[in-house]
């Protein structure tokens, strides 16, 4: 059957979905709120400027749309402000004035953090901190994705190129400062596609010496994601949800699969080949991108003497042989459920493609974090079973979606009372110090990692 005949057949039945679904109506905050986050226009502002100007923005859409009856819509009773502060884009130092060029503490390196499709940039709080701490003199700048940061109802008219055009942006906010030499780009999920593409396509890569990739997006996972290009003409979201995170979108709406579709596609051929340095972070397990064809993109197009590729597995991970196999990964396998984060026991089954960037210790993803994702019952409109999920007990644990599937290589299944989608990685400080490593050239990423010969 003809690809155009297939795709008539999903229009003629997407339409009487699309009926159906215009029905109901949506709230305030599924709908375009015509101030979504954007690209600074001309003249350029300095790179603070957007940073105080995106977040009152997304301040003035939350007050407007989420706090109307003056309580707060998220988990942790976050105000409107400090929402702003957690989804806007950020700089460390927060005022120019306060850089320092101390090349002994890292002045003179530069990070720029690229967040994931429906996240915001506090997905890359951790790995910034991280930074922070080992580099007290870098420029640490996170940019925000248009579309991004304000309601989910803004991701129904965001595009692939405004991502590119703001990642450039990000980028020649570096390019200006002659003290920076070393500019490393830090991309998580889509934030990693657009990193890949900017060093092919962008305007300028001069001063940058590497790119660490976490949860390397190439491609989709599903095979089907080409159907969101048409689907987003008959249908909105994928999924609704009452949208209870303060640093991220929980709703997906099919143009952001569809633009997800555009930004990755053809990303696997040779023409997107890295000769740079390059780390990458990667769960076998991961519902969300292709992990066997991140993984097949580091063997055949990363080609640096400085690389490696952090694969994480578990006991239920399911073995693959047809895998892409070559020097360079690091294998880290976790062999029990039962964890433990400096006295608070857990319970973990695997790796979520939502986890990899954030540390254990985070205030709002963390073990002890404010936040849960329990949307599995929400699906479900399950309200008991979300509350039970949110407070937890003994036999809760944390996974990846395909959680109904683990066993173990005896074929024994996972025991569970109730699970949350993965927030946190609990390997973080294995990554943190190949993050660290790999941005000090007198570091041997062997020194941290047990690398494949």
């Amino acid at each position: 059957m003809a690809v155009s005949t297939i795709k008539a057949i999903l229009v003629t039945v997407c339409v009487s979905i699309a009926l159906g679904a215009c029905i109901s109506s949506n709230p305030e905050w599924l709908q375009p709120t015509g101030r979504a986050a954007s690209v600074p226009g001309q003249p350029e502002p300095e790179f603070t400027q957007y940073v105080h100007d995106s977040r009152e923005n997304i301040r003035q859409i939350l007050d407007d749309l989420r706090f109307k009856s003056g309580q707060s819509p998220y988990l942790g009773g976050y105000t409107s402000e400090e929402t702003a502060i957690m989804r806007g884009p950020f700089q460390w130092p927060e005022k120019d004035s306060d850089m320092c060029w101390d090349t002994s503490k890292g002045g003179g390196k530069g990070f720029l953090l690229i967040h994931g499709l429906t996240d915001s940039p506090y997905l890359m709080r951790s790995i910034s901190d991280s930074l922070r701490k080992a580099y007290p003199c870098a420029l640490i700048r996170a940019v925000l994705l248009p579309g991004h940061g304000t309601v989910a109802g803004d991701s129904l008219k965001m595009k692939h190129e405004d991502w590119m055009r703001i990642t450039d942006y990000g980028v020649r906010s570096f390019q200006k400062i002659d003290q920076i030499h070393d500019l490393y780009l830090v991309g998580f999920s889509t934030g990693t596609a657009l990193a890949i593409r900017h060093m092919k396509e962008g305007q300028s890569t001069n001063k940058i010496k590497g790119l660490i990739l976490v949860s390397t997006a190439v491609k989709a996972k599903t095979k089907l994601a080409w159907a969101a290009t048409i689907l987003r003409f008959v249908k909105d979201w994928a999924n609704k949800y009452d949208e209870k995170d303060a640093a991220r979108y929980e709703s997906f709406s099919m143009n952001a699969g569809a633009e997800f579709y555009e930004l990755t596609k053809g990303l696997v051929d040779s023409k997107y080949a890295l000769e740079g340095p390059v780390l990458m972070a990667v769960s076998a397990d991961d519902d969300t991108i292709d992990a066997r064809e991140a993984r097949k993109f580091f063997c055949d197009l990363t080609t640096a003497k400085r690389r490696a590729l952090i694969w994480y597995k578990t006991k239920y991970t399911k073995e693959d042989q047809s895998l892409a196999s070559c020097k360079d990964i690091a294998t880290v396998e976790f062999d029990s459920p039962e964890l433990n984060y400096k006295g608070t026991p857990y319970r973990f089954a695997n790796f979520a493609h939502t986890a990899l960037s954030m540390s254990p210790g985070d205030k709002h993803y963390g073990i002890n974090g404010k936040y849960r994702n329990c949307k599995f019952y929400e699906d479900k409109d399950d309200s008991d079973g979300y509350e039970k999920c949110q407070k937890g007990s003994d036999e809760t644990i944390f996974s990846e979606n395909n959680i109904a599937t683990l066993k173990d290589k005896n074929g024994k299944k996972l025991q569970y009372d109730y699970w949350r989608r993965g927030t946190f990685n609990p390997d973080y400080d294995r990554l943190e110090k190949s993050i660290l490593c790999f941005t000090n050239n007198e570091c041997q990423l062997e020194s941290v990692l047990n690398l494949s010969k």
